[in-house]
Order: C-alpha cells, then sequence, then structure tokens
C-alpha cells in the first residue's frame, strides 16, 4: 500500500543536479516553499562546486552535496560509498522532494529518497521508467517561461504577481582578501570598478577576443578600471590572455585566481557586470550589480539575468532575441531567426556565427547608453 501524500510537509527536500547559475535561479523556489509552509525545514541537494552559492540562503536551512568520487578512488568503493549516502538520505525521512531538473539523476535521487510525495518536471522526451519513480511529473506551461519562473510552476507558485528574488550574500572578509590582489595590481581603492567575464565553460557561447578588448578599452578610458574573470580551467584563462594581447589599455588580470567567495566579493563591489551568459552573470544579477550579457544560442527569455523584485507571470524577457533591457540589466543578442538555437553552436559545431558576427558597433552604444544612465542615477564613486 502506497505511503499516503503529506498535505503539510515538516520536511522538504528540493534538488538541482546541474551548475552554479542554474542553482542560484532555483532560490525564488527555496522561498516560495517557505512562505507556503513556514514550519517546513527546507533542504538543497546540490554538487560540490555549489554549496557555496547557497549556504547564506535565508530560507534555507541546509545544503546537502552529492558525493563525488575522489582521486584515485576505486569505483567499487566509490558505489558503496554512495550507497551509504542514498541510506543516510532516505533515513531523513524527507515528506515532499522536489527534482528541479530533467535528468536522470535528480530522478533517481528522488525515488531513492522514498519520500511519499516526490514532484519533477515532465521531459519533452518522456520516458516511462521516469515517470513511474515520480509520483507527479508536472508539465512545462506553454510559452517563453524563465528557469526562475519554471522552477516555480513546480509547486504551481510561476504564475502569481509576487516579487521573486534571486539572492547571494557578499562576505566582507573575502573582499577584504580580494582588496589586497586588486591593490597589489595597482588599484588605488577608489576608481570604480567594472567586471568584464568573457569566456564560459563552453566556448561556444563566447564573443570575439577582438571584441572583447574593445570593450575593455572602452571602459578603460571612461575612466573605469576594468577586472577581467574566468574560471580555473585552463581554456578560460587561456581566452583571456590572448584578449589581454590585443588591449591597448591593461585591465586588472584576475583569470581564475578568485575562490567563489572572492568572486561574489568583487563582483558586489563593481558598478557593472559586462560578459556572456555564464554562471557569473546570474551572480551579478543576484547582487543587484546591473549586467550587460551578450547571448548567442541560448535564450534570454530562459536564462537572461534575473532582475530582482520582478513579479510578472511571464519572462521579463519576452522577445525571441534582439536587445531586451529588464532593468537594471540588459541583454544583447542578434536578432536572426535562427537565434537562439539552443545548439552547441551552428549544427552542433561549436561555433556560434551569431556571436562571431556581433560587431562592436552593435555592443558599445549599447553599453555607452548604460553607462550614461548609471552615472546620471548615481554619480561616478
Amino acid at each position: 500500500m502506497s505511503t499516503p501524500v503529506v498535505s503539510k510537509p515538516s520536511h522538504i527536500l528540493v534538488i538541482k543536479s546541474r551548475h552554479i547559475g542554474d542553482v542560484l535561479l532555483t532560490g525564488p523556489l527555496f522561498s516560495a516553499l517557505q512562505a507556503r509552509h513556514p514550519e517546513a525545514r527546507i533542504t538543497a541537494l546540490v554538487k560540490a562546486e555549489c554549496r557555496a552559492v547557497l549556504q547564506d540562503h535565508p530560507h534555507l536551512h541546509e545544503v546537502l552535496t552529492f558525493p563525488q568520487r575522489e582521486k584515485d578512488e576505486g569505483l567499487g568503493r566509490f558505489m558503496r560509498r554512495e550507497w551509504q549516502w542514498f541510506k543516510e538520505l532516505r533515513a531523513r525521512r524527507f515528506d515532499w522532494v522536489i527534482n528541479t531538473t530533467e535528468g536522470d539523476r535528480g530522478v533517481i535521487t528522488s525515488f531513492l529518497a522514498a519520500a511519499p510525495r516526490r514532484l519533477g518536471l515532465r521531459s519533452r522526451r518522456e520516458k516511462l521508467w521516469r515517470r513511474l519513480l515520480m509520483t507527479e511529473a508536472v508539465a512545462e506551461l506553454p510559452g517563453r517561461r524563465h528557469s526562475v519562473l519554471r522552477n516555480l510552476d513546480l509547486i504551481g507558485a510561476g504564475q502569481t504577481t509576487e516579487a521573486r528574488t534571486v539572492s547571494l550574500l557578499a562576505s566582507p572578509a573575502a573582499w577584504a582578501e580580494v582588496q589586497l590582489k586588486l591593490l597589489e595590481q595597482g588599484w588605488d581603492g577608489e576608481q570604480p570598478l567594472i567586471q568584464v567575464h568573457p569566456p564560459s565553460r563552453w566556448l561556444f557561447k563566447c564573443w570575439t577576443d577582438s571584441g572583447m578588448a574593445q570593450v575593455i578599452d572602452f571602459m578603460e578610458q571612461r575612466g573605469y578600471r576594468v577586472v577581467l574573470t574566468s574560471g580555473p580551467a585552463a581554456q578560460e584563462r587561456r581566452k583571456n590572455w590572448q584578449i589581454l594581447s590585443l588591449c591597448q589599455h591593461k585591465p586588472i588580470e584576475m583569470s581564475g585566481r578568485l575562490s567563489l567567495r572572492q568572486l561574489t566579493a568583487l563582483t558586489a563591489h563593481c558598478r557593472l557586470f559586462f560578459g556572456v551568459d555564464t554562471a557569473p552573470a546570474h551572480m551579478a544579477a543576484a547582487l543587484n550589480v546591473p549586467v550587460v550579457v551578450l547571448f548567442g544560442p541560448s535564450g534570454a527569455f530562459d536564462w537572461g539575468p534575473w532582475p530582482n523584485g520582478w513579479g510578472g507571470q511571464e519572462s521579463p524577457y519576452p522577445q525571441r532575441n534582439g536587445i531586451q533591457y529588464a532593468a537594471p540589466h540588459c541583454v544583447i543578442q542578434k536578432e536572426w531567426s535562427c537565434a537562439p538555437c539552443g545548439q552547441a553552436g551552428c549544427g552542433g559545431s561549436k561555433i556560434s556565427r551569431c556571436l562571431d558576427e556581433l560587431e562592436p558597433g552593435e555592443v558599445l552604444p549599447v553599453l555607452n547608453r548604460v553607462l550614461q544612465q548609471l552615472e546620471a542615477g548615481e554619480g561616478m564613486r
């Protein structure tokens, strides 16, 4: 006999088995759950690399991470350790488990947690075995729905008019560490900072090196101090070094030199974030730093930087492509009929023409307008 579903849960698990940006955009779901079930304990389960972006979320009680296979650990030993982890997860006796991704890992984890109510997204190519592991398969609503709203749709909260906030907190101690690094590279402690983040772990999401170099020179000439950032991967750091070789004005170079905690602190103290569709853009938006971001194969209506306080029932980026504003953020994307294609470059080639053929002349006027608005509203800091 099946276990009866608990209508007033005391312990809820939310699973997000994806990367940092995806995890950040799950934040409003935690807040909505807390508002609807204020007595419930809410736990998140994410990849280890994502733990830091949730550990200070105001509506989370605990953050768990998936087990990782350690270096030189044999497969058999890892599988035994993983099975023990699943047993401990089950022993927590969750009332609800909400799986927010379409991948198999979350569905299997949800089932093994053995909660009476197991919600999950209905995959576009749903497999019968997946349906059998869930108690409720929630179909995506039609139209262009942002990832924040799709997460909320799982509990029927995506079509309300309440304000939603993607939150991220910066550590003062981490900012003190970053300040020392900036001062070592010649920052005077006063010049306003702008973060430029050119690379993505997927290079088909990147703009041209020459375009990025021209943007850096433009902002340096305007009186800002540009800080160039990237993830720790070698290909990301090489991308930034190639851009540096083309710059007339040398920015502060922090490629791969900051922990996630330090990167958050740096971003929080910048006047503007400029970059491509990647996790640091979502981090900047969560910190209420204005974002100008370049999109290629991905849809801004899905993944644009979230404007905190948005209470609309549809995506804050309603157009298929082009230049779109969701104050204080801006998305720039070629207005081509094929964009976004959702592919890894044109035809899966790992080369995105919609980015390679995006000219600085299409980007710089937008940046100029955004900077003028920032300066008119706040003045130079």
